[in-house]
């Protein structure tokens, strides 16, 4: 019997023969002689990364980004197609199960309005069922809307709900999908990562008749390099691959997508992900206090839904300003959909719809730092006391880098992955040179800070750190170590810590330690460091503390 793929498919589609793409040959033996693809054999004329390799084609479905996406989303390989962002996993779907003018696509609305898009280009039949009149989607209207449909082949299910931001039970996607067996459900999950809602990507891996979508656009910052991909049952995922065009991948997003999905950069991404909810809980407060906003809604996305009164005005007022938002009446009458931006485009946004608050010059920066030999990413945000995530790959350095952060009063997310394998110099060096680069950034042009100094005792241990954040690199490290390491942390670090510190803050940092116990005499220093940046990043006012005028 054949499979309910099979059954949907096009005919077209199944009489498609796979592309005869020999390059995947070649893929298998890396150093092979590729002669195969009437590829120029010499590297384009540009500087840097964007010379690698984009003088050959890439891989139609690359192998290690199709497994970083599955282990991402908790899949198997097999259950991934990667697609140039999450509309071309719709127009994939579209194309290659239905018929011209013979199949049906149901959508929600208001929703997305690509599916109508895509259906509409293949020739296919629209069929719309209206959301709830809060915008929420319930299984038992929508199978109603399409109930005596025989030729329904795909029905999308947008969760969370653009442009409205609703969230949608997996349950009643589970009961649309168990109702119409014999119909693709196809659940957009591109917002999911700012939702409380659980993904189906697991249930689609197994369920014959469901597809769920997900993109690197929103959550890793991966807009402009264009990464999605669909997930669902092997079969399925290779009936619906056959009509992408033979390499739709360009080998830079690939190379873009494989780095934002590195061990070393998920910690950074949930933070900013975070801090996007609770922008978007702050600015969701303050939009429903301007004297032009009717309602906001509840959003999961990373945006908010708004209707608003004499929308037109509105309109001129953004385009003056040059702030640009979606205004959506096909959803409601004064619809607006806004983005959650930086602090500074958050604050623009609310001026322009007549709340005033004060500006804001948030100290944060993110930082990310690549060697042959670890690949760091870190993230300080020195107006808030968490969170304090931090691995290294040497666990008491973790301890002390956290213990700076905790002394010094900053939210601080560090992770790198290092050759911890041959020795741990390279990751707690490279990780001092990241943190100390991300302070100096974050510190901006010092206005209004301290500057200076902090001595602790510690049992019978005693650390005295003297700190200038003068733009001028010293380092003056007095103390011994008798013992050789701390768990798998060298006691001899911790001179070329402070001097990775020194050197990449521009600050001068004299450090003097003196005790019995080497244990207290380590986190005697740390502590002591934290202390003197705490007392020398805070803000007494706005003045440049330096007769300079400049440091």
């Amino acid at each position: 019997m054949s499979s309910l793929a099979e059954r949907l498919a096009r005919p077209e589609v199944l009489a498609l023969e796979p592309f005869d793409i020999a390059a995947n040959n070649a893929m298998a033996i890396p150093d092979a002689i590729r002669l195969d693809a009437n590829e120029n054999p010499f590297p384009p004329l540009v500087d840097g990364a964007l010379a690698t390799n984009v003088n050959r084609y890439p891989e139609p479905q690359p192998t290690r980004l199709k497994a970083a996406l599955a282990a991402l989303y908790g899949v198997e390989p097999g259950n991934v197609v990667i697609t140039r962002g999450a509309d071309d996993a719709i127009d994939m779907m579209v194309r290659a199960f239905c018929r011209p003018q013979t199949d049906a696509v149901a959508i929600c609305t208001p929703s997305f309005s690509a599916y109508a898009h895509f259906v509409r280009l293949q020739g296919a039949r629209l069929i719309e069922a209206p959301l709830t009149a809060g915008f929420d989607f319930a299984a038992d209207p929508f199978l109603a809307a399409v109930s005596g449909e025989r030729n329904l082949k795909i029905a999308f299910i947008c969760t969370p709900n653009n442009p409205t931001g609703n969230e949608v039970d997996p349950n009643q996607i589970l009961k649309v999908a168990a109702a119409l067996p014999n119909t693709i459900v196809v659940a957009d999950e591109a917002y999911l990562d700012f939702s409380t809602t659980p993904s189906l990507a697991g249930d689609a891996a197994r369920c014959p008749n469901l597809v769920v979508l997900k993109t690197l656009s929103k959550a890793y910052g991966l807009a402009g390099a264009r990464v999605g991909c669909a997930i669902g049952e092997p079969d399925l995922m290779a009936i619906a691959a056959r009509s992408l065009p033979p390499y739709p991948m360009p080998s830079l997003s690939v190379d873009a997508a494989v780095l934002a999905l590195s061990p070393s950069r998920r910690a950074v991404h949930q933070e900013r992900v975070e801090r996007l909810k609770t922008d978007r809980g702050r600015l969701a407060e303050r939009l429903q206090g301007s004297p032009i906003v009717r309602r906001v809604y509840p959003s999961g996305g990373n945006f908010l839904f708004l209707e608003v009164d004499d929308a037109p005005a509105l309109a001129a007022r953004m385009r003056s300003m040059g702030i640009r938002v979606r205004f959506r009446p096909n959803a409601a009458p004064g619809g607006v959909r806004v983005t959650i931006g930086t602090d500074a485009e958050n604050e623009a946004l609310l001026n322009a719809f007549g709340v005033t608050c004060e500006p804001s010059s948030p100290r944060r920066a993110e930082v990310i730092r690549d060697t042959k030999e670890t690949e760091i990413a870190v993230a300080v945000d020195l107006d808030r006391p968490t969170p304090r995530k931090i691995d290294t790959g040497v666990p008491f350095y973790d301890h002390m880098l956290d213990q700076v952060a905790a002394h010094g009063g900053f939210s601080i997310v560090l992770d790198c992955d290092g050759d911890t394998e041959i020795d741990g110099h390279h990751s707690i060096e490279d990780c001092a040179l990241a943190l100390g680069t991300a302070l100096s950034q974050a510190l901006g042009d010092k206005r209004g800070i301290r500057r200076f100094g902090f001595t602790l005792p510690m049992d019978e241990a005693q650390a005295q750190v003297l700190i200038d954040l003068s733009g001028r690199p010293y380092c003056r490290f007095e103390g011994e170590f008798a013992a050789t390491s701390i768990g798998e942390y060298p006691t001899q670090m911790t001179r070329h810590v402070f001097r990775s510190l020194a050197d990449s803050m521009g600050a001068a940092i004299h450090v003097k330690v003196d005790g019995e116990n080497d244990h207290h005499k380590t986190e005697a220093c740390f502590k002591a460091f934290g202390r003197a940046l705490r007392d020398a990043i805070r803000r007494e006012g706005d003045a440049l503390p330096s007769t300079k005028g400049v440091l």
